[in-house]
């Protein structure tokens, strides 16, 4: 089954790259359905996804414009690879 949705997800992404550059706006959702497929179906690519998002404004601006404007289906999927915010923990020092 793993294997079905990898061969849709590299259709997606194959259409997507070759119609990216077309007056008619086919490539930007078919890229983004493919990366959507690809994290739903692989935690590793989820964790990628979101150590690049942290590490890469630009990218992380841009998947969240995907996700708000997504159905929630999809959204909920790319909402899972946002970065984490890191925990406040109090200085023990200054507690004392």
């Amino acid at each position: 089954m793993k294997f079905l949705w990898w061969s849709l997800a590299a259709l997606l992404l194959l259409l997507g790259f070759a119609t990216v550059w077309l007056p008619i706006p086919t490539g930007v959702p078919l890229l983004a359905l493919g990366l959507i497929v690809i994290v739903g179906t692989s935690r590793s690519a989820a964790r990628l996804l979101r150590r690049r998002r942290r590490t890469t404004p630009p990218l992380n601006d841009a998947i969240t414009w995907v996700e708000n404007r997504s159905p929630l289906r999809f959204a909920k999927i790319l909402k899972r690879t946002r970065p984490r915010k890191k925990q406040y923990q109090p200085d023990r020092e200054h507690l004392t």
